[in-house]
C-alpha cells in the first residue's frame, strides 16, 4: 500500500457523495470538490490534515508570498500532483520489506503487540497490571484495516506521550497541540484548508533520510545509540515526520474481515506489530510550525510547546493561540505568525478564516481528554497587530483577576479554613465559559474600531469592567447562595461577598484600567 498512489483516505465531495482518494487527487474533479476529511476518531482527522499539510510543505512549498498566491487561485490539478508526488513514492510504502513509512528500519526480532496498543488511550503494561484501566479498558480494537493502521501509527508518532523507559516522546513533547488556520467557509474545498497552513520557503532536501528518518538506519538513542536527534543533526522538516517509537506493522499475520474502526470490509487486517525502545531521541531547540510555543525570558531554555490541558481551550487562550503575547507565554505557531505578518497582502477570499485547535490532555502515559474547538481570527495589518494585542490584553487581565478572585471568595464563604481546601476547578472554568460570548462580542467591537486611539477603546473597556463585575457577583451568588440557608454560614457569607465587591474594582487590573476610563473620559469632556 503506497500512502501517495493509493486511494485510501477518506473525503467528503461538496455534494456530500463520500469516497477514498489517494493524495495525488487532491484536486480532482473540480466541479464537485473535496471539501473536508473523513475519519473514524478525531485524532485520526488531525492526524491526516497534519499529514497533507506536510507532505505539501515539504515537497511543494512556494518560494514567496507572490507563489502562494498562485496556488491558492489556481490549485494544481491531478497530473501536477501526480507529477510533484511520484519522486517521493517510495518513501511512503506502508507494508514493504525495506524501508516503510514511520516504520523502524531495520527492527530487530521482538514479541508481537496486540494492535490497540498503537491508540494512545490504550492502557499501558503497568496501568493494567495495577488494575487501574477503569474509564478506557484493556482490549480495544483488534484487528484493524492498513488505512486505519497506517493513520494510528501516523498519531502515534506526532503525538507520542511518555511511554516508560526508552519510550520517546514527540518531536513536541507528549499530546501536543496543533493549531491550523482554516476557510471560515466550512464548504471551501479541502486545498484552500490545507494550502492556508503551508507557508513560502526555500526547501532543500539534500538526505531524504534526514527529512523522512524511516529511510535510513534508525538513529537509536540509549546507551548504545547515536545520540540525541537535534534540528542541527537532520533536516528540520522532519518535525512533521518524527519517529520517536521504533515500530514495525506486522502485514504477514493478517486476517479477513470488518475493520474495527472503520467498519470497511478488508482481506488483509493488521492485527499486531512489533517495537523496542530507544527510537529518535528529539532535543533542541524543535519548534514545530503548527504548534504554538513558549519562550524563556532569559534564553536559558529552548521553547517548549503547548500542550492540551484541563478545562480545554477557549477565550482565555486567544491571544496566545491568534496572535502571540507580548512575553511570548505563548507565541502563536509559525504558520500563523507568518500569516498574520503577510495579512494584507492575502487574497481576499484568503483572509476570512478561523482556528481550529485540537489535542490530547495528557498526564504522562494518560489520554484524559482530547480537546477540539475552533476560535475567531481577524485580519488586522501588520502595524497595528501591536495594538490589538495591548487591547486584549487589558480585557483578559481583568477577566484572569476576576475569576480568581471569585475562586478564593467562594472558598472563602464555603469553608472554615480554605486554605486547607483544593481547588475548584468548576468555579473559574464556569467564569471564563460564561464571560465567552461578551469577550468576542465585544473583540469584534475593538478590531473594526480605531486601535491606535485609547479614547475609542475607552467605552469597550468599561462595558466590559462592569460586565465582569457583575458577572462574578452574580456566579458568587450561584455558587454559595443556592444551598439551603441552614447550611450556610452567614458571617462568613457576608463577608466573602464584601470582599469580592471591593476588589473586583480594586484589584491591580481592574484599577489600572478604571483610571485609564476615567482618564480618558475627563480628556473627552
Amino acid at each position: 500500500m503506497n500512502l501517495l498512489l493509493d486511494q485510501w483516505i477518506e473525503v467528503e465531495r461538496h455534494s456530500g457523495q463520500r469516497e477514498r482518494i489517494a493524495p495525488v487527487q487532491l484536486t480532482a474533479n473540480s466541479n464537485d470538490p473535496v471539501v473536508e476529511l473523513l475519519a473514524p476518531r478525531a485524532d485520526f482527522r488531525g492526524a491526516l490534515y497534519q499529514f497533507l499539510i506536510g507532505l505539501l510543505q515539504t515537497v511543494y512549498a512556494p518560494q514567496d508570498i507572490g507563489e502562494w498566491t498562485t496556488r491558492w487561485n489556481t490549485p494544481p490539478d491531478e497530473a501536477e500532483l501526480q507529477k510533484i508526488l511520484a519522486p517521493y513514492a517510495a518513501s511512503f510504502e506502508l507494508d514493504s520489506t525495506g524501508p516503510a513509512f514511520m516504520q523502524d528500519f531495520d527492527l530487530p526480532p521482538t514479541e508481537p503487540i496486540g494492535i490497540a496498543g498503537l491508540l494512545i488511550e490504550t492502557p499501558g503494561e503497568k496501568t493494567i497490571s495495577d488494575n487501574n484501566d477503569h474509564f478506557v479498558h484493556r482490549g480495544g480494537a483488534q484487528k484493524i484495516c492498513p488505512a486505519c493502521a497506517a493513520v494510528a501509527l501516523l498519531t502515534l508518532q506526532i503525538n507520542a506521550p511518555e511511554g516508560g523507559r526508552g519510550n520517546n516522546v514527540s518531536v513536541r513533547g507528549g499530546g501536543p497541540l496543533t493549531t491550523l488556520r482554516l476557510p471560515q467557509d466550512t464548504r471551501s474545498s479541502l486545498w484552500h484548508k490545507l494550502w492556508s497552513n503551508v507557508f513560502p520557503d526555500d526547501v532543500q532536501i539534500p538526505v531524504l533520510s534526514d527529512v523522512f528518518p524511516w529511510m535510513a538506519a534508525t538513529r537509536t538513542s540509549g546507551p548504545n545509540g547515536v545520540g540525541d536527534t537535534t534540528p542541527e543533526t537532520v533536516h528540520p522538516l522532519q518535525a512533521y515526520w518524527s519517529t520517536p517509537r521504533r515500530i514495525r506493522l506486522d502485514f504477514v499475520n493478517v486476517t479477513v474481515g470488518a475493520c474495527e474502526l472503520c467498519g470497511v470490509q478488508d482481506e488483509r487486517l493488521v492485527r499486531q506489530y512489533r517495537a523496542r525502545p530507544n527510537g529518535a531521541h528529539y532535543t533542541g531547540a524543535w519548534m514545530h510550525p503548527l504548534t504554538p510555543y513558549s519562550h524563556d525570558p532569559n534564553a536559558e531554555k529552548v521553547p517548549w510547546s503547548s500542550k492540551g490541558q484541563k478545562g480545554g481551550i477557549g477565550y482565555r487562550h486567544w491571544l496566545g493561540l491568534t496572535l502571540g503575547k507580548d512575553d511570548k507565554q505563548p507565541a502563536a505557531a509559525e504558520v500563523v505568525a507568518h500569516f498574520n505578518r503577510f495579512a494584507h497582502r492575502l487574497p481576499e477570499d484568503a483572509k476570512d478564516t478561523r482556528l481550529w485547535c485540537f489535542g490530547y490532555d495528557m498526564s504522562s502515559a494518560k489520554a484524559r481528554c482530547w480537546y477540539d474547538c475552533t476560535l475567531p481570527l481577524h485580519t488586522v495589518a501588520p502595524e497595528l497587530q501591536r495594538h490589538l494585542i495591548r487591547a486584549v490584553e487589558e480585557l483578559l487581565d481583568v477577566a484572569s483577576d476576576a475569576a480568581s478572585l471569585l475562586h478564593k471568595q467562594v472558598k472563602a464563604a464555603w469553608f472554615k479554613r480554605p486554605a486547607d481546601v483544593g481547588n475548584e476547578p468548576a468555579v473559574q472554568l464556569g467564569f471564563w465559559q460564561s464571560s465567552e460570548t461578551k469577550f468576542y462580542e465585544l473583540l469584534n467591537k475593538i478590531v473594526n474600531a480605531d486601535l491606535q486611539d485609547d479614547s475609542v477603546l475607552v467605552p469597550f473597556y468599561r462595558e466590559w469592567l462592569i460586565y465582569v463585575s457583575n458577572l462574578a457577583l452574580q456566579q458568587f451568588d450561584d455558587w454559595v447562595l443556592a444551598v439551603p440557608v441552614e447550611e450556610m454560614n452567614m458571617e462568613r457569607v457576608v463577608k466573602a461577598r464584601a470582599g469580592l465587591a471591593k476588589w473586583l474594582n480594586n484589584g491591580k487590573s481592574a484599577k489600572e484600567l478604571w483610571e485609564l476610563v476615567n482618564e480618558m473620559r475627563e480628556v473627552r469632556a
